[in-house]
């Protein structure tokens, strides 16, 4: 197994949330990360629409496990999701891609699509680095690799 397959796995095994939510990271490279989110009748809406937090959760999610492609651990600092157009049932796919990795930080972008490719949201964030790789128990200061 390679570290992009531990970084996928880690990420699907131990986040109870994204389980709850029917969201699975796909894959996982050093610049882009695939999840997906199965909508079900707990993803939608007062007006049958998919929850704005169903698609903040899949993007915060597959922009969270880029930034540990890396090995280190990350927390979300700050978010940004534009909503552009509505699902109302499927499965909707988030790609997010690496806009920059610093000593202190990551930002990344993702674009979140429904079966047919159209954009239905589009999500920035910026992520603070919080400590070393997934193993160590202490958090370290962050350094670049």
């Amino acid at each position: 197994m390679d570290r992009w397959e531990e970084v996928r796995d880690l990420t699907n095994q131990k986040n109870a949330f994204m389980r709850h939510s029917g969201i699975c990271i796909l894959s996982v490279t050093p610049e882009r990360v695939t999840a997906q989110a199965v909508i079900g009748p707990n993803s939608l809406n007062t007006g049958g629409g998919v929850h704005g937090g169903v698609y903040f959760t899949l993007a915060d999610a597959a922009s969270g496990a880029l930034c540990r492609a890396d090995g280190r651990k990350y927390v979300t600092e700050c978010a940004d999701i534009r909503f552009l157009k509505g699902a109302k049932e499927g499965v909707i796919t988030a790609n997010a891609t690496l806009i920059r990795r610093g000593r202190r930080s990551c930002v990344v972008q993702v674009d979140i699509t429904d079966e047919g490719g159209a954009r239905l949201a589009l999500f920035t964030a910026n992520f603070a680095c919080v400590g070393g790789n997934d193993q160590e128990t202490e958090k370290p200061a962050c350094r670049s690799q």
